[in-house]
């Protein structure tokens, strides 16, 4: 089997996966009630500069009363109608240098990023949540906060028998709502705003904007960046927790016992805002739907996670099942890629430098993937070895298939080689693979995290070294370079290059090696999109795989 034959169909294999994660990302694949989208019967246009608010519910705007500031050490929230509900959020936490941990946030009207405030997910909110009975929002009048060292406790009242108790831990990002004294009636949690973007290259954030329910052990979800003017997407089927999720960020809502109290549907109310930078933002409003018989004494209670998807926060007792919207992978790829961020956190813990940790994670990944490639590359070499006895017998049976394949079977036996000895051992190794691609391209710790402040200073994003800005009017073009050329992608492209070249044997037919130029292109417009962290891992890799080979080629030779 030719090398050069063996690497075109890895690298096919490759982008084939890699493609279809960029422009396919996986949903869940179970059936979701999806209502047609609903119809503008004045026929209005919406200004690009207006936000635009679908809700199938209406709100009395007297519940925006004079908002209350609380903060925690990971949150800064202000509530309204009597301290029950959340009308902005600001994600807090800082750094061990008393930095923000994760900062950026757009001024949506004015088309402005702000890479230096702190992110806020819920802006001008006026249900975070609201609780309807009889299709009228409860209003709540008095509120007393108690405080104590890990949480405060804010309890509001209504003229009548309701009282909701909101716990906001000092150490969490989860919210709990307990609401008392409903009656026997139907009720409905609205939850409003959905999430605000929090990415300077938006498309980050539409690209991976879903909405998403529980099913099962696992959980359904549907991308809505592609949603034509505003939709409904309704789950009905044991329900237990929902939400919306963004890149890095998540608005999770999730009933107390969730595997036995079921809310009878959640609906979201998903609709079209702005225009930031050509890329249509989306957003969606939230419904939960409680049968009374389901609600037991009167008393109801759900949280709240509106915060990052950081498994320091979601691996708390109370959020674990939220865990599995990272999205690792499925079956053992998944338990590979929860190994990847355990290793990427631990070795940070001692290098505290990301582009160190994801330099030093290829000299890792080569230790285990060194040998497979050197059996691999011995493998093709014993293959290269019998060509001319293969063409031979090849030409003698041309016209015997059978006794063809027989002869070729016995040349195999009696040179010792393993027609998929090359083979083999690249793809044991793909696995691992998808797993580092999965957790590198989407992993929190590298949003905001610098390698060196004269080049790479957030390894969540493509290092850029030249921006155009003709080239986001392109269309097609402005996928891979809407936001301007990387280097990185640059120096890996070369680096494979060079590997070609110097694998390529003698017998390598010029349309085959083309294809591998035309392929290695590819990989550097693919690749320009990626995060810095990413290719930063695959450029070291590429380049130790290099070495690797030249010095085989040498001991070989």
């Amino acid at each position: 089997m030719d090398i050069k034959r063996l690497l075109l169909a890895l690298m096919l294999s490759f982008v084939f996966i890699v493609t279809w994660n960029v422009f396919f990302p996986p949903s869940q694949g179970v059936d979701i009630n999806i209502d047609k989208p609903v119809e503008q019967t004045n026929n209005e246009i919406i200004p690009e500069n207006k936000e635009v608010k679908k809700t199938s519910i209406s709100i009395d705007q007297g519940l925006s009363d004079n908002p209350i500031t609380i903060s925690t050490p990971l949150i800064e929230l202000d509530v309204i109608n009597g301290a029950t509900s959340i009308k902005n959020l600001k994600i807090i936490e800082h750094n061990t240098d008393n930095t923000y941990k994760h900062t950026g946030v757009w001024d949506v009207l004015d088309e402005v990023y702000d890479e230096n405030k702190p992110v806020q997910l819920i802006r001008d909110g006026l249900c975070n949540p609201c609780l309807l009975i009889d299709n009228k929002p409860v209003n709540f009048i008095k509120h007393v906060i108690e405080k104590s060292n890990d949480y405060q406790t804010i309890v509001s009242s209504t003229e009548g028998a309701i009282e909701k108790k909101t716990i906001i831990e000092n150490n969490s990002y989860t919210i709990r709502h307990i609401f008392k004294g409903l009656p026997e009636k139907n009720v409905v949690l609205i939850w409003d705003q959905g999430l605000l973007p929090s990415e300077k290259f938006i498309n980050d954030d539409m690209t991976y904007f879903a909405v998403y329910a529980q099913n099962k052990e696992s959980y359904e979800e549907e991308y809505i960046s592609s949603i034509d003017g505003s939709e409904n997407f309704i789950f009905d089927d044991n329900v237990g927790w929902a939400g919306l999720k963004s890149k890095y960020f998540i608005k999770a809502i999730t009933n107390n016992h969730y595997n036995e109290l079921k809310a009878q549907k959640v609906v979201f109310n998903a609709y079209r805002t702005n225009v930031i930078d050509g890329v249509g933002l989306v957003n969606s409003d939230m419904e939960y739907h409680y049968n009374y018989q389901d609600i037991k004494g009167g008393e109801l209670e759900v949280s709240s996670y509106i915060g990052p998807i950081d498994m320091e926060h979601l691996d708390q007792e109370q959020n674990k099942h939220l865990v599995q919207l990272f999205g690792f992978g499925w079956f053992f790829i998944g338990y590979l890629g929860k190994a990847v961020m355990w290793l990427l956190t631990t070795l940070y813990s001692i290098i505290p430098n990301y582009g160190i940790v994801c330099i030093l994670f290829a000299f890792i990944i080569r230790l285990f993937t060194g040998p497979l490639t050197k059996k691999s590359f011995l493998s093709n070499q014993k293959m290269q070895a019998i060509q001319p006895k293969l063409k031979k017998i090849q030409e003698k049976y041309k016209d015997n298939t059978g006794q063809l394949n027989k002869e070729i079977m016995l040349l195999y036996k009696k040179e010792g080689v393993n027609p998929l000895g090359g083979c083999l051992p690249i793809l044991v190794q793909m696995p691992l693979l998808i797993a580092l691609f999965q957790v590198f391209r989407k992993t929190i710790e590298f949003r905001g995290a610098s390698f060196l402040p004269f080049w790479i200073t957030d390894l969540s994003q493509p290092d850029v070294v030249l921006k155009f800005a003709f080239l986001k009017e392109i269309w097609g073009i402005n996928y891979f370079f809407g936001h301007g050329i990387a280097l990185l992608p640059i120096i890996m492209g070369v680096v494979m290059f060079l590997n070609m070249k110097m694998t390529a044997t003698n017998n390598v037919n010029p349309s085959q090696a083309s294809t591998m130029y035309i392929m290695n292109g590819f990989f550097i417009l693919l690749f320009n999109t990626f995060p810095s962290g990413l290719n930063l891992y695959y450029t070291v890799y590429n380049i130790l795989n290099f070495f690797q080979q030249r010095k085989l080629q040498k001991l070989n030779s």
